[in-house]
């Protein structure tokens, strides 16, 4: 019989995310595997309801001696998902092999095995938006197995398209009545979680807020943009004139940096959420390397509620601007934003798609926007974001849900197929996770998915992997040998980790593509803070300064 989860409820004492997730699941995982889903509390925004729950979860659970864990390949992956929700998942509905981090690359690749959930011993409240499934990733591509898109470039990135897991033990933080619920698979896992948080109590913050000094002077990082200036313009050009010509109406078009640092991933994140605290922040430690994102952006959020019904809704963003120096400063360039002509058809577009995208999936007449054109305000920048919202059908599953709404429009554009096209034409290498999603998928048919915004990806120097040239050679996207990435200041040797990012920005009728390429620079502002952070470094400046870093050469 699978056993059962357990729970406990204990005061959250003010504690954040990261605290928790240091406390728990910070120390060696032998699966190399663990997640933190992050609401900062208090909002960064104006919007309460964005920052209520985190989430963050351990090493993956084992049933019947197979790890729970699932990285289904291209064209296989929605399905898989399906089966899984399902729960078919080595039964009647058909059995997907995979690779697990402890499958030797030439080895028998493990069968996933599905087991059913038990009533636990302490049932969690029904408001709790996650209470045992699977956390994980899509990346971009996944839009290939929704719509027919060329394949010209390649993906560049040691990542699986897909990951998901599900946790041998996690927690969930409900800031706004400050109770932490734990859950593990056995009474003694509820033990261990417990005994950990009273040694944090006991002093152990220091592995979040270290004391002692690094025992190596970092290395500045010195960033290579994956295109150059003039590139990035001609780009922005030739996607003008799709627009003129009557192909798409506006696209997004993206630029990737890279970098090495002697910084782990843990040290880049929490750089990352104190200079730009976010809403749909995520820090998975993998085999493959470290997803770090401070995404503002809800790709889609499905919840039942007491009706039984699904209530489905998206938050799109779209339109920019970077704070002001001054409050006085700060409001008038709001004022800007909202009335700029451009920013606000740009915007209800995208707003028109997410209502469509909803409507295909839920009942007549449900489908509404809530919220119109408001001002959402972050550390470095401010956007206009609005949400929609609806009831999903009761014959569309949660699987059926992301196919209508992934990727994201505000990443695409519109139409969302057309500028897929033109974004493999015009753009240099395949956008692999960036530009995905991220988040969960419960028991019972909730999920809630990020737009993969904002986000660097960390690939440790003991991967074998440095570098765009040697990543694209590793194509079969074999997990490495697991690594533990540090969580404190504690590495005895230096040694470099390849880290990337990609920002990018909207290109409508009118764009001026060298004002598109200072937007993405300025977008990517709060991460290039974050990796000279960690260096000890005073910060960098405005994004100007960015315009003479070197174009990768390959």
């Amino acid at each position: 019989m699978t056993q059962p989860w357990y729970w406990r409820s204990l005061p959250l004492e003010n504690r954040t995310g990261s605290h928790v997730f240091t406390a728990l699941f910070g120390s060696a995982q032998t699966s190399g595997i663990a997640t933190l889903l992050e609401s900062p509390y208090p909002t960064p925004t104006d919007n309460p309801q964005l920052a209520r729950y985190s989430i963050c979860a351990g090493t993956p659970r084992y049933v019947d001696g197979h790890l729970q864990v699932w990285t289904p390949t291209l064209g296989n992956v929605l399905p898989f998902l399906e089966q899984l929700l399902q729960k078919k998942v080595g039964g009647q509905g058909g059995e997907n092999t995979f690779h697990t981090p402890h499958t030797p690359p030439c080895g028998k690749p493990r069968r996933a095995r599905l087991h059913t959930p038990h009533t636990p011993p302490t049932t969690p409240p029904p408001h709790l938006p996650f209470t045992g499934g699977w956390l994980g990733w899509l990346g971009y591509d996944i839009a290939r197995e929704i719509e027919q898109l060329p394949y010209t470039k390649s993906d560049s990135l040691p990542f699986p398209v897909a990951f998901w897991y599900e946790p041998d033990s996690f927690a969930v933080l409900d800031h706004w009545d400050q109770i932490l619920w734990l859950a593990a698979s056995s009474s003694d896992g509820l033990d261990e979680l417990e005994r950990k948080l009273e040694q944090e109590n006991d002093g152990e913050m220091e592995k979040i807020h270290p004391t002692t000094p690094p025992p190596h002077q970092p290395i500045l990082p010195t960033l290579r943009f994956h295109s150059s200036q003039e590139e990035y313009e001609a780009a922005v050009n030739s996607a003008k004139k799709y627009i003129q010509a009557g192909d798409i109406f506006q696209t997004n078009l993206s630029l990737r940096f890279e970098t090495q640092t002697t910084a782990s991933g843990w040290e880049i994140y929490r750089a990352l959420q104190q200079i730009n605290p976010s809403p749909f922040a995520c820090y998975f430690q993998t085999p493959w390397g470290e997803v770090i994102s401070c995404s503002p952006e809800r790709l889609v959020k499905s919840q039942r509620h007491t009706d039984t019904k699904f209530h489905v809704s998206t938050r799109p963003i779209a339109g920019t601007r970077s704070r002001g120096i001054i409050p006085e400063q700060d409001q008038k360039l709001a004022e800007d934003l909202l009335n700029n002509t451009k920013e606000r058809a740009e915007h209800i577009m995208l707003v028109d798609l997410e209502r469509n995208d909803l409507g295909r999936v839920c009942e007549w007449g449900s489908v509404k926007v809530d919220e119109l054109l408001t001002i959402e305000r972050y550390s470095h920048v401010m956007h206009l974001v609005s949400n929609i919202i609806g009831i999903l059908r009761d014959d569309i599953s949660a699987v059926d849900l992301i196919r209508a709404v992934f990727p994201g429009g505000t990443i695409t554009g519109c139409p969302k197929v057309r500028c897929m096209e033109i974004i493999e034409e015009l753009e240099p290498v395949r956008r692999s996770l960036f530009y995905g999603s991220c988040g969960y998928l419960d028991w019972q048919g909730n999920l809630d998915l990020n737009i993969l915004i904002r986000t660097l990806l960390l690939v440790p120097s003991n991967s074998g992997v440095g570098g765009v040239r040697g990543v694209e050679e590793n194509t079969s996207r074999t997990p490495p040998t697991p690594h533990t990435p540090h969580t404190s200041h504690t590495s005895p040797t230096p040694s470099l980790n390849t880290v990337w990012g990609q920002v990018g920005a909207g290109v409508v009728a009118d764009s001026d593509p060298e004002r598109e390429w200072h937007e993405s620079l300025h977008k990517a502002q709060a991460q290039l803070q974050a990796l000279a952070t960690v260096f000890g470094d005073r910060g960098m400046g405005e994004y100007e300064e960015y315009e003479e870093y070197e174009k990768y050469e390959e």
